[in-house]
């Protein structure tokens, strides 16, 4: 076990202790951010969009005939870059790729996740967000560690994996990356002692070895 991943552990116990209003020194207030069609500040792309039936299947949803939101956000300004590109649809959200320069004074990308859902759809109503294609260097070698704990499971894996609240692998992959983002996400949007991440779901798609997909259950305290 290397010193990186007992660190992500720790982090992740922390993340889930704000969570469940258990712990000191929350850093996350909940946020008030909130976006427009027509926003000042960013340009907002709304798209209404079928989800293709064998993403339906992927991603274990039923709601083939529901109508989802493609969303861009872009800022308008010359400023350190920020984007949230993803789809939305009942009780889920899909992040297919986000970046926040350190450098820039725009809200965090948790409040973008946030304030993409509620133009649509009220945020009680929130079950799962997806993140596809996961690519962030410190989450990939994070999911690889943890991988290794479970006997006979190789990394890639097609098979699905769940890791429960109360196990080290899924502290872990709370407390780095994509992880964090979504811990920070839930204490911003909720604040504590609301809602929860019930588990975390990490599987590849056939032989596409190379898309690693994430899934985050959402549900109350």
């Amino acid at each position: 076990m290397s010193d990186n991943y007992i660190q992500w552990i720790i982090r992740g116990q922390i993340q889930q202790k704000w969570i469940e209003n258990c712990g000191a020194g929350c850093w996350y207030p909940i946020s008030t951010f909130f976006l427009m069609p027509r926003h000042q500040d960013y340009t907002v792309d709304r798209t209404s969009v079928k989800l293709d039936a064998k993403l339906l299947t992927v991603l274990n949803m039923n709601n083939a005939n529901s109508t989802y939101r493609k969303i861009s956000i872009t800022q308008r300004d010359e400023g350190p870059p920020v984007w949230w590109i993803g789809r939305t649809g009942p009780g889920v959200i899909i992040i297919d790729d986000i970046f926040r320069s350190k450098r820039s004074e725009d809200p965090y990308i948790s409040e973008f996740t946030m304030a993409v859902y509620k133009m649509d759809f009220p945020l009680d109503s929130l079950k799962k967000v997806f993140v596809p294609n996961v690519n962030e260097r410190n989450t990939l070698s994070c999911v690889k560690e943890v991988y290794k704990t479970r006997e006979r499971i190789r990394y890639p894996s097609s098979a699905e994996q769940t890791w429960e609240p109360s196990s080290s692998e899924f502290h872990a992959l709370l407390g780095i990356g994509i992880g964090k983002l979504i811990a920070a996400f839930v204490l911003c949007a909720w604040g504590q002692g609301k809602k929860r991440i019930a588990r975390i779901v990490t599987f590849h798609v056939g032989a596409d070895v190379h898309k690693l997909y994430m899934r985050f259950d959402l549900e109350d305290m």
